[in-house]
């Protein structure tokens, strides 16, 4: 009676464990080398994942707001950093060059964004630029949301060409960029795909040097905006991994190595359980 006890005080544990566990493993797909909540008041910009990311106005404080909480429908993250036209975030990814190339052709990039302004009017349209791989910001940026107004974006540039999809960029989204340059260029808005563009090749326009920027562009055409999440990944991730993060209602949360070990132990003492009790 002492060891199917023993046994059944086992089962309870590992069932509460893993239930803690189900929690703990997140729902950031493997590969991930930076991740960036802008959780911690005396640092805004360290990294939970990777090396701390740094800003092109380190003299105003005053432009990074948060940890903050965010009193909006849609968004569940306690950090939050704004981002101000003709800035940027400077993002050292940690990749190595991958795809066939000397430089890195497989990646993802993902932000959880609410744009808060219009800028960079032309032709009838405002330009907020997210993304730039040339480190010195000294041509076009590479992923741009557009619009007549934010309430109609699109996003996408002109070599991949823009969405027919539209979404309200004043609201959170979370936004994910999945790149093979041999393949493709496709862009997610909450999990859904709005651009399967075409692959610009090996070492081509979207590959990237040890950093790129993020909400940089060389004329200004950025607009101010919230950002909550920013993260980085050495592959293209798939569509099922990209829909399986979810909207920015769920917060990014990496696997924690040492609850899924204790699994693993208590796993294991269950076995042996077993074995005595035959």
């Amino acid at each position: 009676m002492r060891v199917s006890n023993w046994s059944a005080r086992i089962v309870s544990v590992m069932a509460v464990l893993v239930a803690a566990g189900v929690a703990a493993a997140g729902n950031v797909p493997a590969g991930v080398t930076g991740l960036w909540r802008f959780q911690t008041s005396e640092d805004k910009l360290k990294a939970t994942v990777g090396t701390d990311l740094t800003t092109s106005n380190p003299e105003n404080s005053t432009w990074m707001l948060g940890p903050m909480v965010v009193i909006e429908p849609g968004m569940s993250d306690a950090g939050v950093v704004q981002e101000m036209s003709y800035h940027y975030l400077t993002v050292t990814h940690n990749i190595g060059a991958n795809g066939g190339g000397s430089y890195v052709n497989q990646y993802t990039v993902a932000v959880d964004y609410l744009q808060t302004t219009e800028t960079a009017l032309w032709n009838g349209h405002y330009y907020n630029s997210l993304f730039q791989t040339n480190m010195s910001n000294s041509n076009d940026g590479d992923l741009f949301i557009r619009g007549p107004s934010r309430t109609q974006s699109v996003i996408g540039t002109a070599d991949t060409g823009y969405s027919t999809l539209t979404f309200d960029s004043s609201q959170w989204h979370r936004i994910v960029w999945s790149v093979d340059n041999s393949s493709f260029f496709r862009v997610y808005v909450d999990g859904v795909m709005y651009l399967d563009g075409p692959a610009q090749g090996v070492d081509g326009r979207f590959s990237l040097d040890p950093i790129f920027l993020l909400f940089a562009d060389n004329d200004w055409e950025d607009a101010w905006g919230l950002v909550a999440t920013a993260a980085v990944w050495n592959r293209a991730l798939t569509t099922g991994e990209i829909a399986g993060m979810g909207s920015t209602t769920t917060p990014l949360i990496v696997p924690e190595p040492a609850a899924m070990s204790l699994l693993l132990v208590l796993g294991g003492l269950f076995g042996l359980s077993r074995r005595v009790g035959k």
